[in-house]
């Protein structure tokens, strides 16, 4: 399975016409959205998102995104949000997001209800997509501060994905396997950033960059 993976749009145009663009150029089974499709922004951004792709989308909102965008991925069926979907061989299972902070963004949810709710839906060997990090994969803030759950890791550890993609942490794209499990940061999509990820006997996990100049598109 061939996956578009990307996160933390932040309600940029170019970065939707650049995944969209990535989309029609490439063939994927879905395109997985991590959060923060806006900030603060109107759920007619989700919508516009979820129209420009052919395949199919599977997505849960970031802390910066309205409550109200669940039902909106619910009513596309693209929400996997405190919820399971099977696609081909794989079932994906999530929960979006972000932790408590001092800026009280509009979706933080405590790390005792997002442990109860994705272990409620999660599977063996599945595919968790959330918008916040497990702690300690892909998570490091510029200040060296760790930002990923201590909940999310603990059933990560129990369930064993084959794959776990988040967003959240600008600073910090990358990809890393612990046991079973490989962990990837797509990086903000709002700054070019993408992943292709391909889930077979093994996954594999390619985070690009493109950059849209007058001299033309580069893809790094």
């Amino acid at each position: 399975m061939r996956l578009l993976v990307c996160s933390d749009l932040h309600g940029s145009k170019h970065a939707l016409d650049m995944l969209e663009r990535v989309a029609s150029e490439e063939g994927f089974d879905a395109v997985v959205m991590c959060g923060d499709f806006t900030t603060y922004g109107s759920v007619d951004f989700v919508r516009e998102f979820l129209s420009r792709f052919r395949t199919r989308v599977l997505a849960v909102p970031g802390n910066c995104d309205l409550p109200d965008t669940v039902e909106v991925l619910e009513k596309a069926r693209a929400s996997v949000h405190n919820t399971r979907t099977r696609l081909h061989e794989l079932w994906f299972f999530g929960f979006g997001g972000g932790l408590p902070s001092s800026a009280e963004m509009p979706f933080e949810i405590g790390e005792d209800i997002i442990e109860r709710s994705l272990r409620s839906v999660a599977v063996q060997d599945g595919v968790m997509v959330t918008h916040t990090p497990a702690y300690g994969m892909n998570d490091c803030a510029r200040a060296g501060k760790n930002l990923g759950s201590n909940a999310i890791m603990r059933v990560a550890a129990e369930y064993q994905p084959v794959l776990a993609v988040s967003g959240h942490v600008h600073e910090c794209p990358g990809k890393v396997a612990s046991g079973p499990t490989t962990y990837v940061n797509p990086g903000p999509a709002k700054n070019g950033f993408y992943a292709v990820v391909t889930v077979g006997d093994t996954v594999q996990a390619d985070i690009r960059r493109v950059v849209l100049s007058s001299s033309g598109r580069k893809t790094y």
